[in-house]
């Protein structure tokens, strides 16, 4: 079993949360499809989480901003709050980042996986939501494509290629206090979406100004429809 876990965002909480369901439901290695830094205040304590478990990363859009691969978009420093995470980032956690790939290829009991954090094509940046058209994932030599990015967790399928967004456990957009991570079982093919609640008014009290209200909203948001996944008590 493989544990997959992404956009946790400066939110140690949701990753433990993950981290712990993950680990009850038999996932052996832990693979992290990028973005820990960003939005919230604790990415050195995301990180060393990562690093505890021997996690495999890859790097994400917020990486990118931070190591100066990529611009941040006119006036979204307030809200992503990139330049404040690289003034607390150590060496440590930078040298680390600097060597994660932006996409990985594995194969796990004749299973051939793509890891990214995007998309196929914009492994950095690409947005793929639960309602876009992934036909062209299809022809793809692959049988399962996982990312995050969205911070909306699906499955879906394309021909013979299984789409899977393991959503984000440290900021979910869905429903703000439910973060998300994915098991994957190679031997019966089958991946599943699990949902972990963490206390997301206590987060937002504690962070208090040093997080943006629209980060706070998102943290708050209530479902508006069925929950992707299946909810555990980690």
């Amino acid at each position: 079993m493989v544990g997959f876990v992404s956009d946790a965002h400066g939110n140690p909480a949701g990753l433990e949360g993950c981290l712990r369901a993950l680990e009850m439901h038999g996932a052996e290695r832990l693979y992290f499809l990028g973005d820990a830094v960003g939005y919230l205040p604790e990415e050195g304590a995301v990180l060393d989480l990562l690093r505890s478990r021997n996690a495999v990363c890859i790097r994400g859009n917020h990486e990118a901003f931070l190591l100066g691969r990529l611009a941040i978009p006119e006036g979204r420093n307030q809200i992503y709050r990139i330049s404040e995470a690289r003034a607390r980032l150590q060496p440590r956690h930078r040298s680390w980042i600097e060597q994660w790939p932006i996409r990985l290829e594995l194969e796990l009991d004749g299973v051939r996986l793509l890891l990214v954090h995007g998309s196929p094509q914009d492994p950095l940046a690409g947005y793929v939501y639960p309602d876009s058209d992934v036909s062209s994932f299809g022809a793809l030599s692959f049988d399962f494509v996982l990312m995050g990015h969205t911070h909306r967790p699906f499955l879906a399928r394309a021909g013979s290629v299984t789409i899977v967004n393991v959503g984000s456990s440290g900021m979910p957009r869905d429903v703000g206090n439910l973060a998300s991570c994915a098991v994957f079982d190679s031997a019966t093919r089958s991946c599943e979406i699990l949902r972990v609640p963490f206390d997301a008014p206590a987060l937002i009290a504690k962070w208090g100004d040093r997080i943006d209200a629209s980060a706070a909203a998102c943290l708050q948001r209530a479902a508006t429809e069925s929950v992707v996944g299946r909810i555990v008590r980690a």
